[in-house]
């Protein structure tokens, strides 16, 4: 359905992280003859606690995707909480720039919920970033990605 609509890049994700959730619809994807889009979720913690949400837990992830042998054609990094802090943002893009190589489109999709949205999307740039999501102004901000302009005057 989605390429009889026009849709040519599917974003594949799974919340936990669990790679085998991906594998399915990973390859029906790919058979369809669309983009495969594949993502390592990030999230962060507030200060204070610790858990395992660092670069080596997202390069363990990353990882894992390769070692699947799931076919993909780019890689999104996706914080859905829009807590991610900047240093990693920044530190993991880095990381998934030198596993992957120059070729593979990396990019990273946040929300402004924290208010680090801005700074994450600097930090991914600054990184090796191909790419990050932004919205249009009536829909931008809150619990959505940052605004266009806004982003536009940050660069």
């Amino acid at each position: 359905m989605f390429k009889k609509h026009g849709t040519t890049t599917i974003r594949n994700f799974d919340a936990l992280n669990d790679v085998n959730n991906l594998i399915y619809s990973g390859k029906s994807i790919n058979n369809h003859g669309l983009k495969h889009e594949v993502v390592v979720t990030m999230m962060d913690l507030p200060p204070g606690c610790t858990g395992a949400h660092d670069v080596a837990f997202y390069e363990r992830k990353l990882r894992k995707l390769l070692d699947s042998g799931l076919p993909f054609d780019s890689i999104c990094f996706k914080d859905a909480s829009g807590t991610a802090n900047p240093n990693k943002v920044y530190e993991t893009i880095k990381m998934a720039r030198k596993l992957l190589g120059g070729d593979m489109h990396i990019r990273l999709h946040t929300h402004e919920t924290a208010g680090v949205s801005v700074a994450a999307y600097l930090a991914a740039l600054d990184a090796g970033a191909d790419g990050i999501d932004l919205a249009n102004t009536p829909v931008s901000g809150g619990t959505s990605q940052p605004d266009i302009l806004t982003m536009l005057h940050a660069t």
